[in-house]
């Protein structure tokens, strides 16, 4: 049967703010600056603030931030970079962008970067350590920004998946955010930001994304072309005036999952001890991962997985790296639900009962 319950928030998020983002982005516009406008530079003061930075870089895509913060960082040829063998391909693929390599981690019981699992991967060779925020939590601060120091790495938080959750966007030396349309603060379009608190690095950071041209308006190194829309600056700059309600609901809606996966042979990853969750995505654990998507299609609740292998085993990376243990089964058993802050309570309770009722 067709879907009841819809994935993703785009339509209805439009449906209800469409015509004033529309109105935003004309005005933007009718600046005649289609980047680089005003929008933007009242977008990056309005992040930087909401992180607890002292600057945020604009870019095209959240992408474009990873491998800018590595390329900022220093991080290239010969270098490597510890990830966490699940994330989004752009976690690792931006290490081989920069000419790097990307040393693949096993993950915790959240499925984030295991600290214990990376000290034996430490190398004189080692540069960086990337640190994932996984599905809307973030790691563990402190910890992580300990063993950097311990190894005399650059510390790089992927914030992708957390803005919103506490210390989100202020971890590490370097914090890079995305804006793509499933993002719970989506551009029109595509969008990044790189956070940090160190002024020579956010030059770096400008210079990068716009074809290395320096404050002297000199094209002294090599860049990129990669720009937040004008338009686009606007649009994100009003949502996140609206996040902090649309985390909330998230968040009632995960408690709700919860309570209807008690009792059952199903049980949601679930929020480290000292770590809030703004629920990015919403990702159980089962034995049975087909028959249970089978269940809730059949009710119409699609499902998705996020992500069906750890990252050595996508080609691109040649195969790099031994098998991470517990990253192996999580990628077996994971399935995420529909979680955004447009649910209806009738949406929610089909997908809670038909959860229940799969048991």
């Amino acid at each position: 049967m067709n879907a009841a319950v819809p994935f993703f928030a785009a339509e209805r998020t439009w449906a209800e703010h469409g015509e004033r983002y529309a109105q935003l982005m004309a005005e933007a516009l009718a600046g005649g600056q289609a980047l680089q406008g005003p929008a933007v530079r009242a977008f990056e003061a309005a992040l930087a603030a909401r992180c607890g930075r002292a600057h945020a870089v604009a870019v095209g895509s959240g992408t474009d931030a990873l491998a800018f913060a590595l390329l900022a960082a220093g991080v290239g040829p010969g270098d490597e970079v510890l990830v966490p063998a699940i994330s989004f391909i752009a976690t690792a693929s931006c290490v081989l962008r920069v000419g790097a390599v990307p040393v693949f981690v096993d993950v915790d019981p959240w499925l984030r970067l295991d600290l214990d699992a990376a000290r034996a991967l430490v190398t004189p060779a080692t540069r960086a350590l990337l640190a994932v925020d996984l599905y809307g939590q973030t790691v563990d601060h402190v910890a992580f920004e300990r063993f950097a120091d311990e190894h005399g790495l650059t510390l790089v938080e992927d914030a992708a998946q957390a803005l919103g959750a506490t210390h989100a966007g202020a971890i590490g030396a370097l914090s890079c955010c995305s804006f793509d349309p499933t993002k719970t603060i989506a551009a029109p379009g595509s969008g990044g930001a790189v956070l940090c608190d160190d002024d020579a690095l956010a030059a770096a950071l400008r210079r990068l994304r716009w074809h290395g041209r320096d404050d002297a308006g000199r094209f002294a190194t090599l860049g990129h072309n990669s720009q937040l829309p004008t338009a686009a600056a606007a649009v994100l700059h009003a949502k996140l005036a609206s996040d902090a309600r649309w985390t909330e609901r998230r968040r009632a809606i995960a408690a709700a999952y919860d309570a209807a996966l008690a009792g059952t042979p199903h049980r949601p990853v679930g929020v480290a001890p000292g770590r809030d969750h703004v629920f990015h995505k919403y990702v159980l654990r089962t034995p049975d991962r087909t028959a249970l998507a089978a269940a809730l299609a059949a009710a119409g609740v699609p499902t998705r997985v996020h992500y069906d292998r750890p990252l050595y085993r996508e080609p691109v990376f040649g195969h790099r790296g031994r098998a991470c243990p517990a990253a192996e089964t999580a990628c077996r058993e994971v399935l995420s639900l529909p979680i955004h802050a447009y649910l209806t309570d009738a949406e929610v309770e089909l997908v809670t009962t038909t959860l229940a009722a799969a048991s």
